[in-house]
């Protein structure tokens, strides 16, 4: 008897190790199936709630919800993750198919129009032309290498080219995923238009004489150019190794890592760019569909500035609307959306720059078509033009100011905080030259100055307008033990124990 209970455990533990077997053997045939000849798979599935929502946004890359579906990218090592859900899914077309580009050819047209796509090399040319042919206003950098070593460049403009001022840092980006084709273009049009009508155009006079302004038109290289240099034909969303890098960055909620993958080339990258800079305010724009998308994405709690970015999302959407067709940017709220509200990211580009660096980044989506007809691009970027500019002039209003020594006239990096209004790390900071701009909602506020070994102020009661701009420079002066440490320090004073500078209390 013990024999057959034995004999029976031993053929059962056989045929559940069969079936898993023969399970995973089929899971393998329909990834190789799903994957055969692609790079990247595009699929669409159903959900039922916002919660099981969220949890696909954790395996998966989500491009858009419309009602109750999912569109959604996904690579073999995600796919596999997503089937383990055991939910019913529909393989789709990507975007790319059946796309084939109009590309720029300089031999046979000699100037660029516009309505034409460009290759690796006739991108990075032109870059680099607008700084050989502005060069007073424009210079171009590259801020690192792609993953297959793609140059990843940025233009500055700026009416003083070789000086840091005292003023407001701005910038735009454009394709973090590849597929999105046009944005790239609209991001060149715009250096150009920029460099092109500075001294003759009274905006753009403003704009170049008031801001620091960046341009990175395209994040992500690989994934334009996945079909090789000289084509845009067969762009994917992901970069050459697989990753979605608008789900790569540091998560206010999730953490380092939400996507469980490492940082990628392309997001160490733009990761050091925005620690070395002091960016007011970005956006990052998309195509897919027409919405401007506003934080947060990672979590369903408003921003301290919500009805500040409704502001200028619905600025944005209003005259994109009146410079196109009926139809254009008009879903979700009149063209706009709270991002969670649409659908959770975590590893986003627009928490990060805005938890981790305070800076005001809006996402913008221009275009439902991703692989657009390089003839509609001209009138693409007329629905967007006056939206764009009118954006970036956002970073001029405000509050402002400097923030110095009291003492010394020397300028301090401080905390600007305002007061029963910030949280969640909508606060600002000053520049290593004391200056601070604080965007926001017209309004009475009080705004609270603290820094390091300084007395806080709070300057109270603060009227600011919609579209205006105020100044309050402050001076701060350092507190009792700040002075004493350094009387203490002048005399050569140290404390052996803790080896630092011996502070001498006051009575």
């Amino acid at each position: 008897m013990i024999n057959k209970n034995r004999f029976f455990i031993l053929s059962l533990i056989v045929f559940i190790c069969l079936n898993q077997v023969n399970a995973q053997n089929e899971k393998l045939q329909i990834i190789d199936q799903a994957f055969k000849n692609k790079k990247e798979l595009y699929f669409s599935f159903a959900f039922q709630s916002k919660k099981q929502l969220e949890q696909f946004a954790q395996i998966i890359s989500i491009d858009k919800v419309e009602d109750q579906k999912v569109f959604a990218y996904a690579s073999r090592d995600d796919f596999n993750a997503f089937l383990n859900t055991a939910t019913a899914y529909q393989i789709l077309e990507h975007p790319n198919s059946h796309f084939t580009a109009n590309m720029f050819a300089p031999s046979l047209k000699k100037t660029y129009a516009w309505d034409q796509y460009l290759s690796y090399e006739d991108y990075v040319d032109l870059m680099y032309e607008f700084a050989e042919n502005h060069p007073s206003i424009c210079q171009v950098f590259s801020i690192g290498e792609s993953v297959e070593g793609r140059e990843i460049l940025v233009a500055k403009i700026s009416d003083h080219i070789d000086v840091s001022e005292a003023e407001p840092q701005f910038l735009y980006s454009g394709q973090i995923h590849g597929d999105e084709l046009v944005t790239s273009i609209l991001m060149l049009r715009l250096i150009d238009y920029l460099t092109s009508n500075y001294g003759s155009d009274a905006q753009v006079n403003k704009l170049i004489n008031e801001i620091e302004i960046w341009i990175n038109p395209l994040a992500n290289p690989d994934g334009l150019y996945a079909g090789g240099n000289h084509t845009v034909n067969g762009a994917t969303r992901f970069n050459a190794n697989g990753v979605d890098i608008n789900r790569n960055f540091p998560d206010p909620e999730d953490g380092d890592h939400p996507d469980g993958k490492a940082w990628q080339t392309e997001t160490l990258a733009f990761i050091k760019f925005a620690e070395d800079h002091h960016f007011t305010m970005s956006a990052n724009t998309h195509a897919g569909v027409e919405v401007v998308n506003y934080p947060w994405d990672t979590w369903s709690r408003l921003a301290a500035d919500d009805n500040w970015w409704q502001l200028v999302a619905h600025e944005y959407a209003d005259l994109a609307q009146a410079n196109s067709p009926d139809a254009y940017m008009e879903g979700w709220d009149d063209g706009i959306t709270n991002g969670y509200a649409w659908y959770s990211v975590a590893g986003g580009r627009q928490d990060y720059m805005n938890y981790f660096h305070q800076c005001r980044e809006v996402t913008i989506e221009q275009s439902i078509a991703k692989f657009l007809s390089s003839d509609k691009l001209p009138a693409l970027w007329e629905y967007n033009k006056q939206a764009m500019l009118n954006y970036l002039e956002q970073v001029l209003y405000g509050f402002r100011g400097k923030i110095t020594d009291a003492e010394t006239g020397d300028p301090i990096q401080a905390k600007i905080e305002i007061e029963g209004h910030d949280f969640d790390h909508s606060f600002v900071t000053s520049t290593e030259q004391g200056n601070y701009f604080r965007p926001i909602k017209s309004g009475t506020y009080s705004l609270r100055f603290s820094a390091d070994n300084y007395d806080t102020k709070t300057i109270s009661n603060q009227i600011i307008a919609d579209y205006d701009t105020k100044t309050i420079d402050v001076q701060l002066q350092k507190t009792s033990t700040a002075i004493d440490e350094s009387i203490a320090s002048s005399i050569g004073i140290v404390n052996p124990i803790v080896n630092h500078r011996l502070i001498i209390r006051s009575p």
